[in-house]
């Protein structure tokens, strides 16, 4: 009876859809792919190309462009030269990301920029502006929560603040830096405050 079990149980793990418990998983968690190496043939190239994003309701979500586009193997990993991602709400730009390269995981909503990366968000009504530098950060295009385990920047009128670790959540309206956080309250702009 033991081994009928046993078999039973390899079985369901040897069928079980490849994304079983993914929705358990945070979907930033999982470090970028890598780019293949100088022998590999992109299936898909693009030079200078803008991606607009919809929602199921037509709503434009967010909108992706870059220099270059490099896909490997069909609605495969995407490797981009300069990208700008804007995540758009429908009264105009929430957030907009920069970066000098980023992989996209379209199957799993998430891009992963690679180096610097600076994140802006504008002022918007009640809302300030509010500038992000940091590297390597990930961004779930679905939820829009964006991380970095990379020292990082956070500025807005009469806040400063350096920390290692980010974590910003649009939906919730929460930004904050996770570990050895140094921040300046001032009334003073940043060029006018001592170091």
């Amino acid at each position: 009876m033991m081994r009928a079990a046993a078999v039973l149980a390899c079985a369901a793990l040897l069928f079980a859809p490849a994304g079983a418990g993914a929705a358990d998983r945070d979907p930033l968690a999982d470090p970028a792919p890598e780019a293949p190496g100088d022998e590999a043939e992109a299936t898909l190239e693009v030079e200078g190309f803008t991606a607009h994003v919809t929602d199921a309701d037509g709503h434009l979500t967010h909108r992706l462009q870059g220099t270059r586009l490099r896909e490997y193997g069909r609605d495969g990993v995407q490797f981009i030269d300069d990208p700008v991602l804007d995540l758009l709400n429908t009264d105009g730009p929430d957030w907009n990301w920069q970066a000098p390269h980023a992989v996209h995981q379209p199957e799993r909503e998430v891009l992963h920029t690679v180096g610097p990366t600076r994140g802006v968000r504008p002022e918007h009504e009640d809302r300030v502006r509010t500038v992000i530098e940091s590297s390597d950060v990930r961004v779930a295009l679905d939820t829009r929560l964006t991380t970095s385990p990379a020292l990082t920047t956070l500025e807005r009128p009469g806040l400063f603040q350096r920390g290692t670790g980010l974590r910003a959540d649009p939906q919730a309206d929460t930004m904050e830096l996770l570990a050895e956080v140094y921040s300046v309250y001032s009334d003073l702009p940043q060029e006018d405050r001592a170091e």
